[in-house]
């Protein structure tokens, strides 16, 4: 039987060009070409070397699925670099200060963890073609190139996330500082608060105890009974607050307001020291009141004042 040629010199170098392979494979290529384009051949040697083609066929489109798988691969890995570059940008336009919201910093953390997530799959994936490229028995200098650049990709932009996390750490820095400085301030501007509330009272209460007087009006034997009045006999003239009296017996009053004190009597006498001339008693409807006209003079020479009346 005649035996005629199913691989022509195209095939040949279509095969040889599109899927490198070992010298093995070439030569058994070239010599069934020659066989069978050059010889009468039984029956047998036609099925044996139909059966040599299959079988490089079959070589064929695992070596096609192979370089599939790779640029399959290499893909993924491409548009996982877009996605990550994606998120950079979102992070680095993300405004983070000292008023950022627990969340939102929460959130970035979460997303620089995400990308470092996936730069890290990614380097294990380029990491895992070149060694089974390395095993293979295709030698492709296209397929070498592109992983070259997808690990220089991958590389880049791991720099740029740690270039984020450290601006980050730093912003953090410079948050934890002002809010402990804040605090500080904070914690100062507490204490001069408590000292001045402390001074201010001071203050007034020493005003008010400068301000302050007493008074009292009575007959003569409740002033005695009270020892605000006191006398060593008949003849001799009465004191007035030389012994211990009675403070309690006294009226307590603003110095600086008290203008006039209502006497209901229609007797009275003042015994305390005071200027004549800082005060008067009006009488009107038979009940006297003391009129204090000049308040600083009136109580210049003692804070209790002290009235006789019937």
């Amino acid at each position: 039987m005649r035996c005629f040629s199913y691989i022509d010199s195209n095939y040949l170098t279509s095969m040889f060009c599109v899927c490198p392979m070992k010298s093995t494979y070439l030569l058994l290529l070239v010599v069934f070409s020659s066989i069978l384009t050059g010889c009468h051949s039984k029956s047998g040697d036609y099925e044996a070397l139909q059966a040599e083609r299959d079988s490089l066929e079959r070589v064929q489109q695992k070596m096609q699925e192979e370089i599939d798988s790779y640029f399959a691969t290499m893909n993924q890995i491409e548009a996982n670099i877009e996605k990550i570059k994606n998120a950079e940008k979102i992070i680095s336009l993300q405004p983070i200060g000292e008023d950022t919201d627990m969340d939102t910093r929460n959130k970035l953390t979460d997303d620089l963890a995400y990308i470092n997530e996936m730069l890290k799959v990614n380097r294990e994936e380029i990491e895992q073609l070149k060694r089974k490229l390395k095993r293979s028995t295709i030698q492709s200098s296209e397929l070498e190139r592109t992983i070259t650049r997808l690990t220089k990709a991958l590389e880049e932009e791991t720099l740029k996330v740690k270039e984020l996390e450290a601006r980050l750490e730093e912003k953090d820095a410079l948050i934890y500082e002002l809010s402990d400085e804040i605090e500080t301030i904070s914690a100062n501007v507490e204490n001069l608060k408590e000292e001045n509330e402390v001074k201010t009272t001071k203050i007034k209460e020493q005003d008010e105890a400068i301000h302050t007087a007493w008074y009292v009006f009575g007959t003569k034997s409740e002033l005695k009974e009270q020892r605000i009045v006191t006398s060593d006999g008949w003849f001799r003239p009465s004191r007035v607050l030389e012994s211990d009296f009675n403070k309690n017996y006294f009226v307590r009053i603003d110095a600086r307001k008290t203008k006039s004190i209502p006497l209901y009597s229609s007797r009275a006498k003042i015994l305390s020291t005071h200027p004549k001339s800082s005060y008067s008693l009006e009488k009107e409807n038979d009940s006297f009141t003391l009129l204090i006209t000049d308040t600083e003079k009136f109580w210049s020479v003692s804070k209790y004042l002290v009235i006789e009346v019937d």
